[in-house]
């Protein structure tokens, strides 16, 4: 509050060619969001710059002189800038002389709105068509009497939705401490980070569940037989196209539809590659101080970027894409139930089975494991 009532004045920026992104930038950190949320012990503008000794970045004497830097980020991240020079500290991803970060969140910026927009128009034809022209299968009542999910991916999923809306809630908090439904969170945080802690512990349950997703497709065959199916063909572009035409009116039916169809797969890839981006950038994140012992600062920066973008991205891909297909699809409305009881309406499969043109290699049952 004491720097920024000069150095975030425009008139004094103007008057005396001071930067105006010093203050943003700082405040976009993790030493200002730690602040904004009421931590008292974070690093604030003179733990680096100085209190009476304050100059230039240009003079050598400076404590944030590019020579000194090392020397000032140390005290609080020992070795940082021992291999490579620390760079540029303010750093906002929406100036274009911040050449990765700036570029990087632009390329996030289009994919969520592509990607988003065109989940969300999708959706919307499917549901529109649906609504017209009820397909006859959504009259069946009651539950299917073949399993579709088996125990091991009902496991794994469950895992999966408990870490990833811990991961979702605290995340976000962290990013917007000012809001209201982070601050049940800041009621009971105190120097330790309370949602600090609870996004890592979600990140680790994230990963449980990733190797148990793998341990058990390396002891069952028929798993591995399902997720064989994952990988993307032809014909799903064939459906994808075809599925278009019926939404439009071009074709009288619904394009048949393998075991697995091509959301299913869309979904499932997406997921594994978020999650390799997550996890990489957000250890990047969680070892900060080991981070800048090796790399550069920017690198840092970047993961930041991803990391929140990423999560952008994937939060809006299951309350859109997901959420529909298990809940709004009026094939299954109110829920599909195949991730708790295994078995999902019977609409559902009367839908695979009323032209299944493919069968998954090695199962030709259209079970999911």
């Amino acid at each position: 509050m004491t720097c920024g009532r000069c150095h975030s004045d425009l008139r004094l920026a103007e008057k005396f060619g001071l930067p105006a992104d010093k203050v943003p930038a700082y405040e976009d950190s993790y030493h200002g969001l730690a602040l904004r949320s009421g931590v008292t012990t974070v690093a604030h503008c003179g733990s680096c710059h100085g209190l009476h000794d304050i100059l230039p970045s240009s003079d050598p004497e400076s404590h944030v002189h590019r020579d000194n830097l090392a020397k000032t980020c140390g005290r609080c991240h020992p070795g940082a800038g021992t291999t490579f020079a620390i760079g540029l500290v303010h750093v906002l991803p929406t100036e274009a002389r911040h050449v990765a970060i700036y570029y990087i969140r632009q390329i996030y910026l289009w994919l969520i709105y592509l990607v988003i927009g065109g989940m969300v128009l999708h959706n919307l034809l499917d549901f529109s068509r649906k609504v017209r022209t009820p397909p006859g299968m959504t009259a069946a009542p009651g539950l299917s009497d073949e399993e579709r999910m088996r125990p091991g991916f009902r496991i794994a999923h469950g895992l999966l939705v408990v870490s990833f809306t811990l991961l979702v809630y605290t995340g976000f908090a962290l990013k917007y401490p000012e809001t209201w439904w982070a601050r049940p969170l800041l009621l009971w945080e105190s120097s330790p980070g309370l949602r600090g802690w609870l996004h890592r512990l979600a990140a680790v349950a994230m990963l449980v569940a990733v190797v148990f997703h793998f341990l058990h497709l390396a002891s069952s065959r028929r798993a591995r037989a399902c997720i064989a199916g994952m990988r993307p063909t032809w014909e799903d572009l064939g459906e994808f196209r075809e599925r278009l035409r019926y939404f439009v009116g071009l074709r009288k039916d619904p394009p048949p539809t393998g075991p697995i169809g091509y959301a299913e797969k869309l979904e499932y890839l997406s997921l594994m590659w978020g999650i390799v981006v997550m996890t990489v950038t957000g250890f990047l994140l969680w070892f900060e101080t080991l981070v800048l012992r090796w790399l550069p600062k920017w690198i840092t920066d970047v993961a930041v970027v991803i990391h929140f973008y990423e999560a952008i991205l994937a939060t809006l891909a299951i309350l859109v894409w997901h959420f529909y297909f298990v809940i709004f699809d009026p094939v299954v409305y109110p829920m599909d139930t195949a991730w708790l009881t295994g078995r999902s309406p019977r609409g559902r499969l009367l839908k695979r089975r009323s032209g299944s043109r493919t069968k998954t290699r090695g199962n030709s049952n259209p079970r999911l494991g």
